[in-house]
């Protein structure tokens, strides 16, 4: 059967929140797969994919791509790839200077294909759509974790131009986790992460990782954007659009107004309401600084509201 023959019983295509269910099962079944090569995987019992899947889709910084078979249309594989901005103010341990210059990264979270779906040509699809999305946002470095089982994946991606930058080892303990050390200060333990609603996310401290407290000692949610009518904002490819929060350029600590209400930067609107893309990420107004005393900080009207750019 020829190449032109076979792509004709697959397609590929961008998931969306819709999906979430047939995808479940194949993010279930990857992760046990590769949980039998890799033992620092240990999978917990009776987990819900379904909304483990649906929290990737919404997000605005991940991609799904699903292949569908062309016979029943039926989804037999994925492929979740991330994309963000590595800045060098947001380094580890709250570091603020670093040698590198800034780079946009893209990489693969998890792809899976049934079995008897595993065509050289059908797992190329997911890959094109992966590296075509690379393109369009302009990523510098796709940097992608294969395991060393996984022989097939790492010729087809050389075919593709990738080249093997490091060799990762990895030892696995069994540890009881009563015997874990503290490693942050004890109040991280007593936050519990609570959704109040799937559409929200938890907003964390890029330094710990641990869930924000507002000044009135609540946690900090991330929620979608709305518009007048009360009615989430969505993205060209469906996906609801969550706000971009504001950021002290001295402390690089969230900022917060006089109410305790986290300060996010207002969504970019074109003149009929609908909100202004580049290269497919929603666009958001640039917070106004200035200088006073010599330091660089943000700039606020004679009400104490923070200024945006227009």
């Amino acid at each position: 059967m020829s190449n032109s023959k076979f792509l004709m019983m697959y397609s590929q295509r961008l998931a969306t929140p819709n999906d979430a269910n047939a995808i479940a099962p194949l993010w279930m079944a990857f992760l046990e797969e590769r949980a039998q090569h890799d033992l620092s995987m240990v999978l917990i019992p009776d987990f819900d994919y379904v909304s483990y899947v649906k929290q990737k889709l919404e997000s605005r910084s991940i991609r799904t791509f699903v292949l569908e078979s062309s016979e029943n249309r039926q989804i037999v594989g994925f492929l979740c790839v991330y994309f963000h901005d590595e800045l060098p103010s947001l380094n580890y341990e709250g570091m603020t200077h670093t040698p590198f210059q800034p780079r946009r990264i893209g990489g693969a979270i998890g792809m899976y294909v049934q079995p008897q779906h595993r065509k050289p040509e059908a797992i190329t699809l997911l890959v094109q759509s992966a590296i075509a999305l690379s393109e369009e946002l302009k990523i510098t470095d796709f940097d992608l974790l294969i395991s060393m089982e996984q022989t097939g994946v790492h010729k087809l991606l050389e075919r593709f131009g990738f080249k093997k930058a490091a060799i990762q080892y990895t030892k696995h303990s069994e540890i009881e986790k009563s015997e874990l050390p503290r490693l942050e200060s004890p109040v991280s333990e007593e936050l519990s992460v609570k959704m109040p609603t799937p559409s929200m996310i938890p907003l964390r401290d890029p330094k710990t990782q641990q869930p924000v407290i507002n000044p009135k000692g609540k946690q900090v949610f991330l929620h979608p954007l709305k518009n007048e009518l009360g009615e989430n904002l969505k993205s060209s490819n469906g996906l609801p659009i969550y706000g971009t929060p504001l950021r002290d350029p001295q402390t690089q600590e969230w900022v917060f107004n006089e109410l305790g209400e986290l300060v996010i930067c207002p969504v970019v609107l074109d003149e009929f309401g609908k909100v202004k893309e580049k290269l497919g990420i929603p666009l958001f107004k640039k917070p106004i600084y200035e200088m006073v005393d010599g330091k660089l900080r943000l700039k606020k009207d004679d009400e104490g509201n923070y200024l945006f750019e227009e």
